[in-house]
């Protein structure tokens, strides 16, 4: 999943930050080094956070089901997790730096979410189902210190970030295999303790998830044997 947001992120930066030019994107660590390393105009997109939003963490269990619509497994609902990222741009002269960082600013203003169209995946799936992956910007990351000590622990050259958080589902849990579907109509039978005679209660058979819904259960029958009926 976390492959899949860099791939995302990285071609929605670099298509589309300036329409008629690519721009170069870089996942790694904006360190000394690696600005020493640099050639060029590059926007750099530093993960520094990954954490579970627990606001939003439910008790509820999906239902797997087969190509039948028949239930074979249950697993825990997905958990959602928040991607942080520092957006900086790297030039050689600071108003081509502001320049750069404003315009990846004003095209990731226009995202409420990461597009279909540049997701894979997991990550396009859910886009297809109306689950995208809802994109924050300029948010606080966490901490008013976290930009200052973010620079201080990597010993690179401090910049102006973009504070940009990616929101998704991800799987948790392991699934646990259903019963076997039921293939007769479910019987109880009781017992009266005084007398010993029994009372048995039937329902309808069983219908399959395809069947037509006018073929609606029948009400439950009733049968008692002799000596419940003293």
């Amino acid at each position: 999943m976390l492959s899949e947001i860099d791939r995302a992120l990285v071609t929605l930066l670099s298509t589309q930050t300036y329409l008629e030019e690519r721009v170069r994107v870089d996942l790694d660590p904006p360190t000394k080094d690696w600005a020493a390393r640099r050639t060029g105009p590059v926007l750099n997109l530093f993960l520094n956070d990954i954490r579970e939003n627990t606001e939003r963490r439910t008790a509820d269990i999906v239902e797997v089901k087969d190509d039948k619509g028949i239930i074979v497994a249950r697993r825990p609902t997905e958990r959602t997790f928040m991607f942080s990222y520092a957006v900086s741009a790297w030039t050689s002269r600071p108003e081509d730096d502001h320049a750069l960082l404003g315009a990846a600013l004003m095209n990731l203003l226009q995202r409420e979410y990461l597009p279909e169209d540049l997701c894979d995946g997991t990550l396009a799936e859910l886009a297809r189902v109306g689950r995208p992956a809802m994109i924050r910007v300029g948010g606080v990351l966490y901490s008013d210190r976290l930009v200052t000590e973010l620079w201080s622990s990597i010993g690179g050259e401090f910049r102006p970030i973009i504070a940009l958080t990616v929101s998704t589902l991800i799987p948790a849990g392991l699934p646990t295999p259903a019963g076997p579907p039921q293939t007769a109509p479910p019987k109880f039978t009781f017992q009266d303790t005084r007398n010993g005679g029994t009372s048995t209660v039937q329902a309808a058979a069983p219908v399959t998830p395809n069947e037509e819904e006018d073929n609606a259960p029948q009400a439950p029958t009733r049968t008692r044997t002799r000596e419940s009926l003293g």
